[in-house]
């Protein structure tokens, strides 16, 4: 293979020799180091590929046996550029391209964030453009393992993350749900304590000492596994005492509120007239509008779609095209029925429920009341959890979360 590519940088022909000693000049070359190959056999002489340089090497054997060569074929970059020298702007032109493409590839131009909660992922996202790897952003400064740990300690329900740099796109695959057991850090020392009032209903030490019991009632910030160790003597008198981190799964019946409305009257869109669509041309954050039609109607909703440029699956360019469609509305007064107002609320409040046990928080009671007053129907009561309730507060007085 490296030898193909030699031989094409430096260019190489098919050469026919004829004349009066065909054997003698092959045995005169092959005997001063002249390379040729794949050589047949014809009625006149020899077919041969060779070199472009060994040519004038071989002018002195054919003058000494009476020989002739002819050219019967150029291949090469030396032949091709001199056959393209009228084109000289167009392979300059391709030249600086793909410098441009190399140069280019050396940046991340796309962050994709996958996830199954879309809230999530598109929030991540933000977060990601904004505080971590911003748009342009040498790959040579990204650390994968990094950026997963950062996000970890941000987000508290990501339960898995993984980064991978591919072409010039930054791709997040994430899991949601309750995150693994955080490894302790053996310096830190501290209490596990009330994140919320509870009445205790399990407990589990695996560290520390506990200082209550189940079914008494805590308020937050009170300790409930103590990182304090006293070893006592024969007399029963504190002989040493040591400090540790507490660890242990405390398990407490928690009281929320919750209060969602639905206004009966609401304004709806009514769609008129036909949609405009424009496009815009952009360049990092530079945009170009050539023609933007105009629109009667005060209000409308503009949907925009982005076209980035990009070579195969995974290398995206800074720049592209945005289609901009607009539809003219007008306001128009509705009323929802009591019975599709309850039915609203009854979902968000499905949802939220639905949001607790993901989290592995088992509802109790559901004491939310459905009532309609003032123009609005509300919801209003409270959510009985049972859900772990220990933080660990280390000894320097910073919170952090217990990781079940």
């Amino acid at each position: 293979m490296l030898l193909t590519i030699l031989r094409y940088i430096f260019g190489y022909v098919k050469a026919e020799i004829y004349g009066f000693a065909p054997e003698r000049f092959m045995n005169l070359i092959i005997k001063n180091d002249i390379v040729v190959w794949d050589i047949e056999g014809t009625e006149k002489g020899y077919i041969f590929y060779t070199g472009r340089r060994n040519l004038m090497l071989m002018k002195p054997f054919l003058q000494k046996t009476n020989m002739k060569i002819k050219i019967l074929e150029k291949y090469g970059l030396p032949y091709f550029l001199r056959q393209n020298k009228r084109r000289a702007g167009f392979l300059i032109g391709f030249l600086f391209f793909c410098l441009m493409v190399y140069i280019l590839s050396l940046f991340v131009w796309e962050v994709k964030v996958t996830g199954e909660n879309k809230l999530v992922a598109d929030n991540l996202l933000r977060v990601i453009e904004e505080e971590y790897v911003p748009l342009g952003t040498l790959k040579a400064k990204i650390n994968c393992s990094e950026l997963e740990t950062a996000l970890r300690k941000q987000y508290d329900e990501i339960s898995w993350i993984s980064c991978e740099l591919k072409g010039t796109g930054l791709t997040v695959y994430l899991e949601e749900g309750m995150a693994p057991k955080m490894q302790k850090d053996s310096d830190v020392t501290g209490d596990m304590v009330a994140a919320k009032d509870a009445q205790i209903i399990k407990m589990i030490t695996r560290q520390g000492t506990p200082v209550v019991k189940v079914k008494d009632t805590v308020k937050k910030g009170d300790i409930l596994i103590s990182g304090t160790i006293y070893i006592y003597d024969d007399n029963n008198e504190i002989m040493e005492t040591s400090h540790i981190a507490a660890d242990g799964d405390v398990y407490g019946v928690t009281t929320e509120g919750y209060e969602d409305y639905v206004d009966i009257a609401y304004y709806e869109k009514e769609y008129q007239g036909t949609p405009k669509t424009h496009i815009t041309f952009y360049f990092l954050d530079y945009c170009l509008t050539p023609y933007i039609p105009k629109i009667d109607a005060e209000n409308f909703d503009s949907y925009t779609q982005i076209h980035k440029a990009k070579i195969l699956d995974n290398f995206y360019l800074p720049f592209g095209y945005k289609t901009v469609k607009r539809t003219p509305y007008q306001l128009k007064k509705a009323e929802y029925s009591d019975k599709e107002a309850k039915k609203i609320l009854e979902e968000r409040l499905q949802k939220k429920l639905q949001d607790f046990e993901q989290k592995g928080v088992e509802i109790i009671e559901n004491n939310v009341t459905i009532e309609k007053s003032n123009g609005r129907m509300t919801a209003k009561g409270t959510i009985v959890k049972n859900e772990p309730i220990a933080i660990l507060q280390s000894s320097s007085g910073k919170h952090k979360e217990k990781k079940d």
